[in-house]
């Protein structure tokens, strides 16, 4: 980031997601966003010592994009990530401090078990404010 305020080449080792942009718009504009929002601003990490737990991330696919709908919902934290499609329960989880490559899939591993359910946890803090029905999809995604 750049601008007022934003130390120059300050790195970030927290994790973010494109989810929080928002919300670091309308925090640098003075602005309160009218609802309750998926989103953190990010100005406290760049302008301060804040630190992050986690970051979110929702990717909903059609059937047609890959052929089968998917409602991916991801958390990531500085060593792990977690993946979970919502439909099937199925998964990914990955430690990357010993797989940065994420090559080794450890869901379902009964050695990361409470990892694993700390990070569902994660997932399970968001808002619950989905619409339903969703929006139509348009195009392929």
């Amino acid at each position: 980031m750049q601008g007022p305020g934003v130390p120059a080449g300050k790195v970030v080792p927290h994790p973010v997601s494109t989810l929080d942009l928002p919300a670091t718009f309308y925090d640098y504009a003075g602005l309160s966003p009218s609802r309750e929002i998926h989103s953190r601003s990010l100005r406290p990490l760049a302008e301060g010592d804040a630190t992050r737990d986690f970051a979110y991330n929702e990717w909903d696919l059609n059937a047609s994009r890959c052929g089968v709908e998917l409602t991916l919902r991801t958390v990531r934290t500085r060593t792990h990530k977690l993946t979970l499609e919502t439909g099937s329960g199925a998964g990914e989880l990955y430690d990357l401090a010993s797989d940065p490559g994420e090559m080794d899939n450890r869901f379902g591993d009964p050695g990361v078990a409470a990892i694993q359910r700390e990070l569902a946890d994660m997932i399970r803090s968001r808002p619950g404010d989905a619409r339903d029905p969703p929006i139509a999809p348009v195009g392929m995604a």
